[in-house]
């Protein structure tokens, strides 16, 4: 694994705690996932008015992106990028509350486009347990994906500030979506299910934050910057 230089902060690694604190509140039961929780605002670390720092500067860059590669959603399965026939697939485990993760989205895509339909990319959910909001947003996509239009709403959800439940609903009509079935889906315990069974690949992967990527058998777990995980992408190709 050519990880990322050793302290770098542009990734968000699962951290164990015994306790939970007051500004914190029990989330669904993922089984062997730890963590702590967020305060209750439901706001993205750093997000709104007060955001600071490179993690900042990267959501910002990842906004103004183009989108290139051709996009698949899916009923069933994953969302993908690039063509179905490419003989590389990479996974991208992915977390809505990483503030890292965006930029890889806008790079990775731009990658598929480059390699000529070398490369398809598949994206996996991931919700860290330190990130109190990231489960729910990411059944959110699920729910919008069970419509046929998951790219539609996770493109709202990379530019939300607030992933809360309220936000959450608000923004599946913002996508076009059949609220009331959104909402049914949103809380279906089948659905809930595969989000956790996502996040179970990831741990068995060993990506142990976000943003993961797993090629061929390669995984890495951070990012470091573009050339980096093109260089990554590209010695890992068949």
């Amino acid at each position: 694994m050519t990880t990322p230089a050793a302290g770098c902060p542009f990734r968000c690694t699962i951290r164990r705690a015994s306790t939970a604190t007051s500004a914190t509140r029990p989330r669904p039961d993922l089984g062997p996932f730890p963590g702590v929780g967020l305060p209750r605002s439901g706001r993205r670390p750093g997000g709104g008015r007060g955001r600071q720092g490179e993690s900042g500067r990267l959501r910002g860059a990842a906004r103004g992106a183009p989108l290139s590669a051709p996009r698949h959603s899916p009923r069933h399965g994953y969302p993908s990028v690039g063509p179905a026939g490419a003989k590389n697939t990479l996974v991208f485990f992915t977390d809505y509350q990483c503030p890292v993760c965006p930029r890889a989205a806008r790079e990775l895509d731009r990658l598929v486009a480059d390699l000529n339909g070398a490369l398809r990319i598949e994206l996996h959910h991931n919700p860290l347990a330190m990130h109190h909001f990231a489960y729910d947003a990411a059944s959110a996509a699920k729910a919008a994906q069970w419509q046929g239009k998951f790219w539609e709403y996770h493109e709202l959800l990379l530019k939300s500030t607030r992933l809360d439940r309220d936000t959450l609903l608000a923004l599946a009509g913002t996508a076009g979506l059949d609220r009331e079935k959104f909402q049914r889906d949103f809380d279906d315990p089948d659905l809930r299910k595969q989000v956790t069974a996502e996040a179970k690949e990831a741990l068995d992967a060993n990506a142990l934050g976000t943003p993961g990527f797993l090629i061929n058998g390669h995984v890495e777990v951070g990012w470091a910057s573009t050339a980096w995980i093109e260089q990554v992408i590209r010695q890992n190709l068949r």
